[in-house]
């Protein structure tokens, strides 16, 4: 904020750039994904994530340090939507509910690790002369964050792809391959020993189509019957959930800053933020960049309490069912979200506040009602889209958390948390655990053995 000289406005900016190139990207990305492979790009594009998101971290001035951030998000659309639809197709219907929602959890998991990485790399005081500008920290931290894409990227290269995939493309004998490897893995047996010596599948001829034509065939069905409602309801229910976890989250360390650090005894803390900000004002105070240890304390055992809490109830998912799972957690956070506007307790409101990562716990349990209204040919693309319209509510969360906090900041809380309770109130019109939403025409993984 203060090496590039951002006002609030710009922070609420820059910080909804990924998610706009999450959207600008999502429908192309489930395209590729859908015809050139699920593995192949997610490797390719977490790559270029890695890579374009490290470069940001040397950029002298807010133009160029913005447009390496935005290159970086027209890549991360990929990798935060495939995994999903990648994962859901490798397991079979029995394991993927349980599976998809400790996925979940392990990526709540991977956000308790950006508070705890802060709060050992912030503090540092180095500054080391560049000539353009002075390395500080911060850029140290960006790197760091940016080289996780890579890591997976590596990882990913010793993985399958998927052999749903594999077999819709007319490809038997390599998704024969994918299935005894697993079959070698799981049973610690020799892939020569798999009982299933060849796969069979109804012939087709695959038309050479044009790039707008194949576009078309594998958006346009999403957006009829019966797979519209499906879509859009989706669609919804993940722009509540990022508006929330993506959107207000990310201003959850500076307003904790604000009020565990003003004098608010009895005061609201939207009081203690009005407070503060006519402080400021009335002092013209110069730019400091600096975050209490205690924000960093509250950061890190918020998000790590929130990981276990998240593996404890993905394990559990089979049992609760997830469509209970789903409707919980909206409800819970989105009450939580309105009870901020009348605590008084500085500790009470940092628990509250720093729940907001329990709504990944939503993420998966979406994804997996998407595995299972899609069939594997629009699979890709509709994970994507769907993810698409939910990473909007990364955008308008963003950005309306930013400007709303310091004009009416009561609103802001009953905005969000009013978004949420709706959508737990929608959740209802999601199937149960017994129902089929489509009359899809397709074979399980589990039943390639009998093609």
């Amino acid at each position: 904020m203060c090496d590039l000289n951002m006002t609030d406005g710009q922070r609420g900016f820059i910080s909804s750039i990924p998610y706009i190139g999450i959207v600008a990207t999502s429908f192309p990305w489930g395209y590729l994904v859908d015809t050139r492979g699920r593995k192949r790009v997610v490797i390719y594009a977490s790559l270029l994530a890695g890579v374009f998101g490290m470069t940001a971290a040397f950029m002298p001035n807010l133009i160029s340090f913005a447009a390496c951030k935005f290159v970086t998000s027209l890549c991360i659309a990929c990798p935060a939507a495939v995994p999903y639809t990648f994962i859901g197709e490798i397991l079979p219907a029995k394991y993927r509910d349980v599976v998809l929602s400790i996925t979940n959890a392990l990526q709540i998991s991977g956000s308790a690790l950006v508070p705890l990485l802060a709060w050992g790399i912030l503090p540092l005081d180095f500054r080391i002369d560049f000539g353009l500008y002075f390395f500080r920290p911060w850029r140290l931290l960006a790197i760091i964050y940016s080289s996780v894409f890579i890591l997976a990227a590596v990882l990913l290269t010793f993985g399958p792809e998927s052999p749903k995939y594999l077999v819709s493309q007319g490809k038997l004998d390599e998704a024969l391959k994918v299935l005894q490897t697993m079959y070698a893995g799981n049973k610690r047996k020799a892939p020569e020993d798999y009982p299933i010596k060849r796969l069979d599948a109804p012939q087709f001829e695959k038309q050479k189509t044009g790039f707008l034509t194949s576009l078309k065939v594998q958006s346009l069905p999403l957006l009829k019957p019966p797979y519209l409602k499906w879509f859009a309801l989706n669609g919804f229910l993940l722009f509540g959930i990022f508006a929330v976890l993506n959107g207000l989250y990310m201003w959850v360390p500076d307003v904790l800053n604000r009020v565990l650090t003003g004098d608010g005894e009895g005061m609201t803390a939207c009081d203690v933020i009005f407070d503060r900000l006519n402080q400021t004002i009335a002092e013209d105070a110069e730019c400091v960049d600096t975050i209490e240890n205690i924000t960093f304390v509250i950061s890190s055992v918020a998000n790590v309490s929130c990981a276990v809490i998240a593996v404890a109830v993905s394990s559990t998912v089979k049992i609760i069912g997830k469509k209970r799972l789903l409707i919980s957690v909206y409800l819970l956070i989105g009450t939580f979200c309105v009870l901020i506007n009348f605590i008084t307790q500085d500790m009470l409101f940092a628990v509250l506040l720093s729940s907001f990562p329990i709504m990944g716990l939503a993420i998966g349990p979406v994804n997996a009602y998407a595995v299972e209204f899609f069939p594997t040919n629009l699979r890709g693309m509709a994970v994507s889209l769907t993810m698409m319209l939910g990473r909007t509510g990364s955008i308008i969360g963003t950005n309306v958390a930013g400007l709303l906090l310091n004009a009416v900041c009561e609103l802001t809380f009953y905005l969000f948390g009013g978004l949420l309770i709706l959508c737990g109130v929608l959740s209802f019109l999601l199937p149960g655990a017994q129902k089929t939403p489509t009359n899809q025409k397709q074979l399980p993984l589990e039943d390639m053995t009998r093609l």
